[in-house]
C-alpha cells in the first residue's frame, strides 16, 4: 500500500463497520488498492473510492462482499458516479493539472495510437463477459439505462472542461477563456468518440429513436435538447435529411435521419469488433473490412464536442481537429470521408 495516503492506508488497516471478516476486508482492499494503482490511479482517487465505500450506512459483516464487488465493478465502468467522484477527487483548476488528470485517464484506459491513425483503448472490456473474464485491468463504457446517462453526462462535462483548461489560456480576472489554443493531440481528438459510444449503444439495445431519446432527456434533466446545424453529418444524404442532436450542456450530441434512427460509427465497428481472450474489445483498423454503407456511417458519425458552445473555442477544440487535413482523424475515418 505504498503511495496511499496515511488515512487511506489506516481505515484499510482497521475498517470500521466490519467485525468479524476485518481480516478478509483488510485483504480484499488491499489488494483492489493495489490494483487502481497499477492501473494509474492518483492517491487522491484511491482515497475516494476507499472512502466510498466506508461511508455506505449499510456496510456489516454480511454487506461486506457485496458492497466491495459493486465499487470494484462502478470504479470500472466509465462515467459512473463513483468513477466520476474518482476521476476529479482533488483536481485543482489549470492547464497542468488538467493535462495530468487527461493523461491519467487515458493510462487507465490503456490509450494508443496505432500506425494507421487509429486511437485504442487497449483496456475496454467486452460488458456482456464481464464476469467470465476476471481481468481486473478492464474497464467498460456503458450505460444501462437512461437514468444512468445523468451521470454520464456529469462525467463527459468534467472531461471536456479539463480538455478547455488544457489547450485554453486562463485570465484569471474575469473568469473565463480569452483565447483558444488548438488541440493538436491525436488521443485528446479521437477521445470524443469513445466517449459518445455508450449513449449510442443503449439508444440501439433499447431501439430509442429521435423523439424517444428527446423526450426521455426532458423527463431525465429538465432541459429540452437542441438541435445545431448538422453539415459535417449529411456526407453523401441527398436530402441532407440527418439531424444532430446536442444534449443538454452541448457536449454530447448524437445523429438520427430521417426516420429517427441514429447513425453512429459504433455500429460499423462493433460488426467487426474482436473479444481477446482477456476479455478486451479490438476493433478492425482495416478499411476494406467496411461495407460502402458502414462507411458511410463512420463518415457521419457523432461526436462529443468540448466547447460548451459554438464560436472561436468550438471551431480550436472541435471542429478543426476533425479535418481531413488536421492529422488527428484515423485513416479509417479520413477514408470513410473522401468516399462521400
Amino acid at each position: 500500500m505504498t503511495g496511499l495516503f496515511k488515512r487511506t492506508r489506516e481505515l484499510i488497516k482497521s475498517p470500521n463497520g466490519v467485525d468479524k471478516r476485518r481480516t478478509l476486508m483488510t485483504a480484499t482492499l488491499s489488494t483492489q488498492t493495489t490494483h487502481l494503482m497499477n492501473d494509474g490511479w492518483l492517491p487522491k482517487s484511491i482515497a475516494a473510492y476507499v472512502d466510498e465505500i466506508f461511508n455506505d450506512e449499510q456496510l456489516s459483516d454480511e454487506t461486506m462482499q457485496a458492497i466491495l464487488s459493486k465499487a470494484w465493478l462502478e470504479a470500472h465502468r466509465v462515467g459512473s458516479h463513483l468513477f466520476t467522484k474518482m476521476y476529479v477527487a482533488g483536481f485543482h483548476r489549470g492547464g497542468v493539472p488538467a493535462t495530468d488528470r487527461l493523461e491519467m485517464l487515458y493510462a487507465i484506459l490503456g490509450m494508443t495510437v496505432s500506425s494507421a491513425n487509429f486511437v485504442k483503448m487497449t483496456k475496454l472490456g467486452h460488458w456482456p463477459t464481464r464476469f467470465e473474464n476476471k481481468n481486473a485491468d478492464l474497464y467498460y463504457l456503458h450505460i444501462e439505462n437512461m437514468a444512468e446517462c445523468q451521470d454520464y453526462l456529469e462525467f463527459v462535462k468534467q472531461v471536456a472542461f479539463m480538455m478547455r483548461l488544457k489547450h485554453h489560456t486562463w485570465n484569471g480576472i474575469r473568469s473565463k477563456y480569452e483565447t483558444s489554443h488548438q488541440l493538436d493531440k491525436v488521443i485528446d481528438n479521437q477521445l470524443r468518440y469513445y466517449l459518445s459510444k455508450p449513449v449510442v449503444d443503449l439508444v440501439k439495445r433499447d431501439q430509442l429513436t429521435q423523439g424517444d431519446v428527446a423526450e426521455k432527456i426532458v423527463q431525465l434533466t429538465g432541459t429540452p435538447v437542441s438541435y445545431p446545424k448538422a453539415n459535417f453529418h449529411n456526407r453523401g444524404v441527398v436530402d441532407n435529411s440527418h439531424v444532430k442532436m446536442a444534449m443538454p450542456g452541448y457536449h454530447l450530441e448524437l445523429i438520427f435521419n430521417a426516420q429517427g434512427d441514429i447513425i453512429s460509427m459504433w455500429p460499423a465497428l462493433e460488426a467487426h469488433q474482436t473479444v481477446t481472450k482477456s476479455g478486451a474489445l479490438v476493433f478492425s483498423e482495416e478499411q476494406t473490412d467496411y461495407s460502402l454503407s458502414e462507411l458511410q456511417m463512420i463518415a457521419n458519425t457523432e461526436s462529443t464536442n468540448y466547447a460548451n458552445a459554438g464560436g472561436q473555442i468550438h471551431q480550436s477544440l472541435d471542429v478543426k481537429p476533425a479535418n481531413r487535413h488536421a492529422g488527428l482523424e484515423s485513416d479509417l475515418r479520413n477514408y470513410a470521408k473522401s468516399k462521400f
